[in-house]
């Protein structure tokens, strides 16, 4: 089932669904009559195929026993991230499935085309005020990857639209923006991050169930490559902010990350946000490290000489180990030592834990939330964090939230380590409900 409105007849039930996730952060609650446990086998069948396409296979078939519904694999594609990509690898024969599941794919691939085609209209004006005021952002993550790294643009999925630049240009920058309709969508973030929305693109949420192309588009401007996990654990990458290349998107000449430090920042935003897009994120760093080896962009001995120097190692460990587990022989073996060298004993417990995947964000585990966690003063910093999340504003907001963590204790998805995401196999998960 895939949600289709109008923007003139919105859905009701996608903002009550998503509202509902926010107050109980159940997954049940945005695709009703869909168990978790059914989803999650249909993520560990997609993972299998996705695993066998990298390693070079042809006529891979999805589901061959005819075991998953194919609501739960269409969610599973949504959620990992690679429906479209599927819907493209079912287009062109590398990947077989029956006609419906094949059809939904499809469906995912022509909204995800349609979505990018509107992002990249509507964000041609912002483009070109930015260059007539004399700022060449460097673009960032999606929109730059989906056209250097995938079959084509649209199979690669985007929320946003990611941009930086150097800081003495921000007040330029934003003003540019605000010229040609682009009004703030937050506060300015520190390092500065700010969001901008478009004069024609439409606030609602469209779908949960495949990348709508209406839903709203950020454009996410930003003055700094670090990435913060939370304070005293930072990825320090402006050290390496020179490294960039210039890059032509359609007609205009930007700039793009050189391969290694692309790859550095693709892992750590990976590594951080761990429950959103996994599958697709590893893909994609897989492809830029093949890319790079076939071209001569990316070196390991350059590659550890950066992650040295921005002391990063340990941030991009665990997703350079995924992408390792998910096409064997692909990350240099120096590199993972170094990662696991780096990373806490809380990290490295975690990481053990990980599928490709990807794991219900419903089951949570103390160890880790602290995975980034060093010190005695940080530990107890972030287990006053984790009492008041900063997501809590209000007294409601923490009634709600330990409303929801109550919950996830009382049927044991809340524990000490982390939830070990190897042990839950496709047929355990089965036998708890999937059914057809």
């Amino acid at each position: 089932m895939i949600v289709r409105a109008t923007l003139t007849n919105v859905d009701p039930s996608v903002a009550r669904r998503l509202e509902a996730y926010r107050r109980t952060g159940d997954p049940s609650t945005l695709w009703p009559g869909l168990a978790e446990t059914a989803r999650i086998a249909a993520l560990h069948e997609i993972e299998r195929v996705t695993r066998a396409v990298l390693a070079g296979g042809n006529g891979v078939h999805v589901d061959p026993e005819n075991v998953h519904a194919t609501y739960a694999l269409l969610i599973a594609g949504h959620t990992s991230g690679v429906g479209s990509l599927l819907g493209r690898w079912t287009g062109d024969g590398a990947v077989m499935a029956r006609p419906d599941v094949a059809r939904g794919f499809g469906d995912q691939l022509a909204h995800s085309r349609r979505r990018f085609a509107r992002m990249s209209r509507e964000v041609g004006p912002a483009l070109d005020a930015l260059t007539a005021r004399g700022v060449k952002p460097v673009v960032l993550k999606g929109f730059h990857t989906s056209r250097t790294y995938f079959e084509e643009p649209g199979v690669r999925r985007m929320a946003d639209v990611d941009l930086f630049v150097s800081p003495a240009a921000v007040d330029t920058a934003e003003d540019a923006l605000r010229q040609v309709g682009f009004r703030p969508a937050t506060g300015s973030l520190h390092p500065h991050k700010r969001d901008w929305i478009g004069p024609t693109v439409s606030t609602e949420i469209f779908s949960v169930e495949c990348d709508d192309e209406r839903t709203r588009w950020n454009l996410e401007l930003h003055a700094s490559l670090d990435r913060v996990y939370h304070p005293g654990a930072v990825a320090r990458l402006d050290a390496e902010s020179e490294q960039v290349e210039p890059i032509e998107i359609d007609g205009r000449p930007l700039l793009a990350l050189r391969a290694p430090l692309l790859l550095l920042s693709a892992a750590c935003h990976c590594s951080q946000e761990l429950d959103a897009s996994r599958l697709l994120r590893l893909v994609e760093i897989v492809r830029i490290i093949r890319s790079g080896q076939a071209s001569g962009d990316l070196d390991w001995d350059e590659v550890l000489g950066m992650m040295r120097r921005t002391r990063a190692a340990r941030y991009a460990y665990p997703a350079l180990a995924l992408a390792e587990d998910l096409a064997p022989g692909t990350v240099d073996a120096r590199v993972l030592a170094i990662g696991r060298r780096a990373s806490t004993w809380a990290a490295r417990h975690t990481v053990a834990r990980l599928v490709p995947a990807g794991g219900s964000p419903d089951r949570r585990g103390v160890l880790r939330q602290m995975m980034w966690t060093s010190g005695s003063v940080a530990v107890l910093q972030r287990l006053m964090r984790n009492a008041w999340p900063a997501r809590f504003s209000l007294t409601r907001d923490v009634v709600s939230g330990w409303r929801a963590r109550w919950r996830r204790m009382r049927a044991g998805r809340l524990t000490l380590g982390a939830p070990d995401e190897r042990r839950v196999s496709s047929a355990e998960q089965l036998r708890e409900g999937v059914g057809r």
